[in-house]
């Protein structure tokens, strides 16, 4: 998740599986690629992202993710 734990409802889960949460900040592009770079080790990561701010990493979802076809799941918050 990008910076927002409380936001985005991460609280119990990042405290029961601290070394399955991982926060990048404000880095949305970073947090895609970050992402990719797991499935490509063998996880299947979910990224918990704002859709206002996805917008930001749209070059990485196509280029790092889609284009490879990667098992990266986002959950997209605040959409609509």
């Amino acid at each position: 998740t990008p910076a927002m734990r409380e936001g985005s409802g991460m609280v119990e889960f990042s405290r029961k599986f601290p070394d399955r949460y991982f926060d990048v900040a404000i880095a949305e592009q970073h947090a895609v690629t970050f992402a990719a770079g797991l499935a490509i080790g063998g996880y299947k990561p979910i990224v918990a992202i704002y859709s206002t701010f996805l917008q930001r990493a749209y070059d990485q979802v196509l280029h790092d993710v889609a284009i490879q076809k990667l098992p990266v799941l986002f959950a997209i918050d605040r959409a609509g």
